[in-house]
């Protein structure tokens, strides 16, 4: 039938092979399904393959899997798997099913373009491209941007740190270092580092409050911003007094002396210890009203460790850290030109150097090197010479003035007045004052505080006194010394003559009835280990001696004692050999030779002897410390042998050992131990040693006839010798 053009109308419908193909009566296709229900064209169980278009309105599918899938409209339930995916021709969308849900999209997104988000947009200014720009500010390394573009930091733009911020007019906050060849363009605002090394700088003006380094500097102009930041270096010098406000607050890691001295800082005006320039003619007042002041009030110094109180123009009024106090400095010509503003209190290195602009004045010269001058240095020297070494061959003026060493050949001053000068020839005419403008003697020290001289030597030091001076061998003579070192750790007074060493107190005509005393004092405790009193008394160990010798410990003479008056002793006399005077007209008490005797002797207290001979010769003592009474009775209520306590009449500690009888309860012993009258008549027995049958197997040094009671058996029991057992008085064994 393929060659033959036939038409057919199938009313009922049409199937081919059962169910290979069919056509039912409502017109729907089933391929592969005696059943089409899910479509027009029901394919089951195969694959459609088309050379040409599909088209249709809407194509609902499970899976699509292509390698080139051009689709007009496309609702999927699932997902889309493929080499390639077009949407739309020449545009497409990609809508999410419901309104609110999302479409994300996963893998390289690199040819996604004209993508929205909710901070770029997109702006044609008409320059042949699309340029986007943010509408709010940009962070890197923060989530809170608070510049136009911030790479980290915080978010406080008025006290910025940890980045860099820059803002939509062009400034840029720097909180690290900040790194160029060339800096090009006005320079304002504040530089503020530890170090700005700059090789060129060229500017119409030049804003810095700190210190740049540069090796080429153009400036056609210089401005400074008010007070602090140059304290109007460029303004009329005789104006009104310019007025700082001083607070007080912690140090921050960007103050020079971070981790030095206080952990406060003062803070000018708001900035923290700045380094000032001021004018010479104009007056500074510095508030202290804030009570954070209370602890700090405002000084100046010469120097930075504040050794020397600037003594310039100051008025100090009201107290610090109450209202209307302030410090006012004056700039005048004769100012240095450096002062140091710092805590008058023990807290220091609050704040920082100042810098006056005068420049025919310097109070601080420090020299590292020679100071050489080629003619000879001329009029005062007013301030401090600070130097290793200062050599001129000559200097002829009315005031040297030095804290330093100043060598010259030759030195003319009518005074001089701090400072060790040293000079081969020096004249100063009428004295040496240190802290003293007017001294009085050939050498004057005055401090209104402590006043300190260090004479110190690597090996020794020594200062001399004396009257005689020999000029040939330039040495003192006839002098007292004060010498520390020559044995090592020993201090020494020494009259080097044959005169007196005398000790003065209250020499002056200062009259009062609080004289006090010579003090001997061990350091390491501050006990006074003797002291004599200003009416002659000596205590030892006794601070307050109360007689003219007052000793409390124990004292020792290796010598003769000589007592010319009474010799009262408050205790015990005990020891040793005492010589006495007669006490009886022709005898002694003691005799280094011989024998004292005495009729009766009257002891109401201890009396400590080394042997006693009681009615007996004294010869007949063999050995120290024994009693011999031979011949003679001696009658005591209570007697210790052996023991110094006493439980009865007779204690013995230790073995009692008698060569003849021993008779108790009788003074004729019948028998070598005599008990029969021992004791009263009820309490007329005798008690053996009562052990156990333990304890008497553990005796030792047994002999025959040894009896004992045996607690154990309730019994009396000897020691057999021969059998070498305990036995029964009846004799049986054990």
């Amino acid at each position: 039938m393929a060659n033959i053009k036939k038409s057919f109308n199938f009313r009922s419908g049409v199937q081919v092979d059962d169910d290979h193909l069919i056509v039912d009566a409502n017109g729907a296709v089933g391929i592969g399904t005696t059943v089409p229900t899910n479509a027009l064209l029901d394919v089951y169980g195969g694959n459609i393959k088309t050379s040409g278009n599909v088209i249709g309105e809407i194509g609902n599918f499970t899976k699509i899997i292509a390698t080139d899938l051009d689709i007009t409209n496309v609702n999927l339930t699932s997902n889309v798997s493929g080499s390639g995916v077009k949407i739309g021709d020449p545009i497409g969308v990609i809508t999410a099913q419901n309104v609110g849900e999302t479409v994300t999209y996963y893998g390289d997104g690199q040819y996604l373009e004209n993508i929205p988000t909710s901070q770029w947009i997109d702006k044609d200014v008409g320059l042949g491209f699309v340029s986007i720009y943010a509408a709010g500010n940009v962070g890197i390394a923060t989530d809170d941007p608070r510049h136009t573009l911030q790479i980290g930091g915080n978010n406080n733009p008025n006290a910025f740190e940890g980045g860099v911020g820059i803002n939509s007019e062009g400034g840029i906050v720097a909180t690290g270092v900040v790194t160029a060849t060339t800096f090009k363009g006005n320079l304002t605002g504040d530089i503020t580092s530890a170090e700005s090394n700059i090789t060129q700088v060229e500017s119409t003006y030049v804003n810095n409050s700190g210190i740049v380094t540069t090796t080429d500097l153009h400036v056609t102009g210089i401005t400074t911003t008010p007070k602090i930041e140059g304290l109007n270096i460029i303004s009329q010098p005789h104006g009104p007094t310019e007025t700082i406000i001083v607070t007080v607050a912690p140090k921050t890691t960007n103050n020079r002396y971070y981790n030095e001295g206080n952990s406060n800082a003062y803070y000018l005006d708001g900035k923290e210890a700045p380094f000032l320039t001021l004018v010479p003619g104009r007056t500074y007042r510095f508030d202290q009203s804030d009570p954070t002041n209370t602890a700090y009030p405002l000084r100046f110094y010469y120097d930075s460790a504040n050794d020397s109180v600037y003594g310039g123009d100051i008025n100090v009024v009201g107290a610090q850290g109450t209202a209307g106090a302030y410090v006012d400095l004056t700039i005048t010509g004769s100012s240095p030109q450096t002062i140091y503003y710092d805590s008058a209190s023990a807290a220091t290195l609050l704040g920082n150097a100042i810098k006056t602009n005068c420049s025919a004045q310097v109070h601080n010269l420090q020299v590292v090197g020679v100071l050489t001058a080629t003619n000879s240095i001329v009029g005062s020297l007013i301030g401090d010479v600070t130097s290793t070494r200062s050599t001129s061959d000559q200097v002829d003026t009315l005031h040297i003035n030095s804290t330093g060493i100043g060598t010259f050949s030759e030195l003319l001053a009518t005074q001089s007045f701090t400072g060790i000068t040293t000079s081969s020839i020096a004249h100063v005419q009428s004295g040496l004052g240190i802290g003293i403008n007017n001294p009085k003697r050939i050498v004057d020290i005055y401090s209104s505080g402590i006043s300190t001289v260090d004479i110190v030597g690597t090996e020794s030091a020594m200062i001399q006194i004396g009257q005689n001076y020999n000029v040939t061998a330039g040495i003192g003579e006839s002098v007292g010394i004060v010498r520390f070192g020559t044995q090592d750790k020993t201090f020494e007074l020494i009259n080097g003559d044959s005169g007196d060493f005398n000790s003065y107190i209250h020499s002056g005509n200062f009259v009062g009835v609080n004289t006090g005393n010579f003090n001997w004092i061990y350091g390491q405790t501050n006990q006074k280990l003797m002291s004599l009193t200003y009416d002659g008394k000596l205590g030892i160990n006794k601070p307050d001696p109360e007689v003219q010798l007052d000793v409390v410990g124990v004292s020792t003479f290796t010598g003769s004692v000589l007592i010319t008056g009474n010799l009262e002793v408050d205790g015990d006399l005990i020891g040793g050999n005492t010589t006495l005077p007669p006490l009886i007209t022709g005898s002694d008490i003691f005799r280094q030779t011989g024998i004292s005797t005495f009729v009766d002797v009257d002891i109401t207290n201890i009396v400590e002897v080394g042997s006693i001979a009681i009615g007996t010769s004294r010869e007949n003592i063999i050995e120290a410390g024994a009693i011999d009474a031979q011949s003679s009775r001696a009658f005591v209520s209570a007697l210790g042998v052996g023991t110094n306590v006493t439980s009865s009449t007779l204690t013995v500690d230790g073995a009692i050992a008698a060569s003849g009888s021993v008779g108790i309860g009788t003074t004729i012993a019948t028998s070598g131990a005599d008990f029969a009258r021992a004791g009263v008549p009820i309490t007329r027995f005798l008690k053996l040693p009562r052990v156990t049958s333990s304890e008497r197997d553990n005796l030792v040094a047994l002999e025959g006839g040894s009896v004992i009671w045996n607690t154990d058996e309730s019994r009396i029991e000897f020691y057999n010798e021969s059998g070498g057992n305990w036995s029964y008085i009846n004799g049986t064994g054990v």
